[in-house]
C-alpha cells in the first residue's frame, strides 16, 4: 500500500512537472523567421479615418525576445479633401524596419512592444484638372512608428497578430516637411513561423532522398 501511494505521488509529480514544462516553452525561439500579411485601417487622431493600407512583413529572431523586423506597406487609393478644398486621390507606399521586444513570450501567447523608422512615396492625382498643382506634392515620405501588439498561435505555424501602433508620417518633398498622417493604426494580420534549423532538415532529407534514389539507380 505504501509503494502504490509513493508511485501515485511520483505520477503526480511528474505530471506537474512535465505541464509546468510545457506551459513555459517560449513562442518564438533564436533563428525563428516570421511572414506575416495585414490589413491596417488608419485613424488619424485630427481627421478621422484616413484609409485602409496593406502590410507585409518579414522577421528574424535574434533572441527569444528580440526580432529585426522589416515591414512594408500600401496605401491603398483613396479621395481626399484637402484643407484648401481640393479633391485629389492618393496612393503612398513605403518601408519601415524596426525592432522588436517581446515583454511576454509563452507557449502560445506573447506581448511585445515595437519601434521603427522607414521611407516611403505618395502620389497625388487631382479629381479636378484645376486643381492639378496639387500634384506638386507627390513626393518622399519619412515614417516613424512605436507601439505594441500580441500575437496568438492557434496552429504548429500559424499565428494571429492585433497590433496597435501610433504613425507620424511627414511629406519631405521639395525640402518642406509637411504632417500627413499623425494617428493609430489597427493591424489585424496573419503570420508563418518557421525556424532555420526546419529549413536544414528540409535540406538533409532532400539530399537523402537523392542519396537513395542513385543507390537504386
Amino acid at each position: 500500500m505504501k509503494r502504490f501511494k509513493l508511485c501515485t505521488l511520483l505520477l503526480v509529480l511528474l505530471g506537474i512537472v512535465t505541464v509546468n514544462s510545457q506551459e513555459s516553452a517560449t513562442l518564438y525561439e533564436a533563428g525563428d523567421i516570421k511572414m506575416g500579411i495585414a490589413a491596417v485601417p488608419l485613424m488619424d487622431l485630427n481627421n478621422g479615418f484616413s484609409g485602409v493600407a496593406v502590410r507585409p512583413s518579414l522577421s528574424y529572431y535574434l533572441s527569444e525576445r528580440f526580432a529585426v523586423n522589416t515591414s512594408a506597406f500600401v496605401l491603398l487609393p483613396q479621395d481626399i479633401e484637402q484643407e484648401n478644398g481640393r479633391d485629389a486621390e492618393v496612393q503612398a507606399y513605403g518601408f519601415i524596419p524596426s525592432f522588436r521586444k517581446h515583454a511576454i513570450n509563452s507557449g502560445k501567447f506573447s506581448f511585445y512592444l515595437e519601434s521603427g523608422i522607414g521611407l516611403g512615396a505618395i502620389r497625388y492625382e487631382a479629381n479636378d484638372p484645376a486643381d492639378v498643382a496639387i500634384e506638386d506634392n507627390s513626393g518622399g515620405l519619412l515614417l516613424f512608428t512605436a507601439g505594441a501588439g500580441i500575437n496568438y498561435k492557434f496552429a504548429k505555424c500559424l499565428e494571429l497578430e492585433f497590433g496597435l501602433p501610433y504613425m507620424y508620417g511627414l511629406n519631405i518633398t521639395n525640402g518642406e516637411d509637411t504632417k500627413l498622417f499623425s494617428g493609430v493604426a489597427f493591424n489585424l494580420g496573419m503570420n508563418f513561423v518557421f525556424n532555420t534549423r526546419d529549413i536544414k532538415r528540409m535540406k538533409e532529407k532532400h539530399r537523402e532522398r537523392l542519396k537513395e534514389k542513385w543507390n537504386k539507380e
